[in-house]
């Protein structure tokens, strides 16, 4: 049996157009030559695809079952050629990426969204965690880039990009009553702090925590249901907690301390790899973000 690409096109156009005339017109053929295609094809299967009527077709049985299979073996077809055109063009096999699961959202999905259209072939792993386990999986070479909040040093083996800023906020439990307040360090030193993991690991939680009771947590979303389930307080992302303040689930208070008003994000790579197609697409896309 030599069953060919034009065959299969052919029999899979003509049920998916509804005739041989209308897959003429996707395909950039004459009708006779469709049908003649799809003829050829039935001789060298041996059985009938199509009853012809004569102003209409209709599928056999026989036909209905090889329909998914013939349609199963284009789209392979098609997936081989877009790997060929990539490896002809030198464009990367895969990529990893490491993002700081804060900052996962509907524009980071969209980069993810264009990132599959731009290289259709592409085998993509994404994987989560906090600031630092980014970088460690880019350290260490088991992601090619990171997306997260800036760790405020950047060991030398690493490259970085500054991508968005974003303001924190001082943000309480409703239970504490601290709404629209102005408090001084002494007044929140004995209530309950939730504080980022990251920033302790880094030998930086003297700027940041100010309580003598803190619980840590490596997860900014977990970080905001326990100020909206406890009594306690935490500095946020106001792009985090902004729904919350504006449902009235946590308040909103000011620190009478000097505090950094803004953190920021960053993209980063291992200095030593050379950065491919892929990466710079990933880079360049976020680096559009605006600052929240």
């Amino acid at each position: 049996m030599t069953t060919s690409v034009e065959q299969l096109s052919a029999f899979v156009e003509t049920i998916e157009k509804g005739g041989f005339k209308p897959a003429s017109r996707s395909l950039g053929k004459h009708a006779v030559t469709i049908s003649g295609l799809v003829a050829n094809l039935e001789s060298e299967i041996g059985f009938e695809l199509f009853i012809r009527k004569p102003r209409s077709l209709e599928l056999t049985e026989k036909g209905k079952e090889l329909y998914d299979h013939a349609r199963s073996v284009l789209r392979e077809l098609e997936h081989f050629d877009a790997k060929a055109n990539s490896l002809l063009d030198d464009e990367p096999s895969r990529i990893t990426l490491a993002v700081d699961s804060a900052l996962r959202g509907s524009e980071l999905s969209n980069v993810y969204k264009q990132l599959f259209l731009r290289f259709p072939t592409l085998e993509v792993k994404i994987i989560s965690g906090d600031p630092l386990l980014v970088r460690s999986w880019v350290l260490t070479g088991q992601a090619d880039l990171g997306f997260s909040m800036g760790t405020f040093s950047m060991p030398h083996e690493l490259s970085s990009a500054r991508a968005f800023s974003f303001p924190i906020a001082n943000v309480a439990s409703p239970e504490l009553g601290l709404a629209g307040k102005q408090l001084t360090m002494h007044q929140v030193r004995g209530l309950r702090q939730i504080s980022v993991n990251f920033l302790k690991d880094l030998g930086l939680s003297d700027g940041h925590n100010f309580s003598n009771k803190i619980t840590y947590c490596n997860n900014l979303h977990e970080m905001l249901e326990l100020v909206k389930y406890c009594s306690c307080w935490a500095i946020m992302p106001l792009y985090l907690c902004g729904d919350a303040l504006e449902s009235g689930e946590i308040d909103k208070f000011e620190l009478d301390v000097e505090n950094t008003a803004h953190w920021y994000t960053d993209v980063i790579w291992r200095t030593e790899k050379p950065v491919n197609p892929a990466m710079q697409f990933v880079i360049d896309k976020i680096l559009q973000f605006s600052d929240k």
